[in-house]
């Protein structure tokens, strides 16, 4: 199989909206995810996809497996206090390309892409991510790794590339 990261361009805007569907609703089945923001359809809406390629802060990414779309991942400097810093804003493979590798492998990729600090928070409840997320900050961090609790039902992992 063969991964491929790319920078998805405005014109595959609607790929990611379509993507954000299944991601949506699955990350709503977890404790603590308050995902409200339906509209009247029931489709879901996501507040700042547009910023995606209207801002410099913001990465749009799309994730193919041997030419087939596979995922996607929105990526953002976080500017605020107490450091700045990346956060995964958004990532999410498609089920039948779980456990391939995939999400290892294009994660590197972003992370060596935006070298710096880092901050992912997941739901300490999906085991699938926080399991994703330990174990590959654990294999590429070049810093101390920092894990603690944001709330009730999320945590977070910091560290450096």
């Amino acid at each position: 199989m063969i991964f491929i990261t790319k920078p998805a361009v405005i014109e595959e805007k609607r790929i990611i909206f379509d993507l954000l569907q299944p991601y949506l609703h699955e990350l709503s089945s977890f404790p603590g995810e308050e995902i409200d923001y339906k509209d009247g359809n029931g489709v879901y809406q996501y507040p700042y996809l547009d910023d995606y390629w209207s801002q410099s802060v913001r990465h749009p990414y799309l994730f193919l497996c041997d030419n087939e779309i596979a995922g996607f991942a929105l990526v953002r400097k976080a500017e605020e206090h107490p450091a700045k810093h990346w956060e995964m804003a958004e990532f999410y493979v498609l089920p039948k390309f779980r456990r391939s590798g995939l999400a290892t492998s294009c994660s590197i990729d972003i992370f060596e892409k935006h070298p710096g600090n880092w901050r992912i928070d997941f739901n300490k409840h999906n085991q699938s991510s926080r399991a994703l997320w330990q174990k590959l900050v654990q294999r590429i961090s070049t810093s101390d790794i920092k894990v603690g609790k944001l709330n009730a039902s999320h945590n977070y992992i910091s560290f450096s590339i």
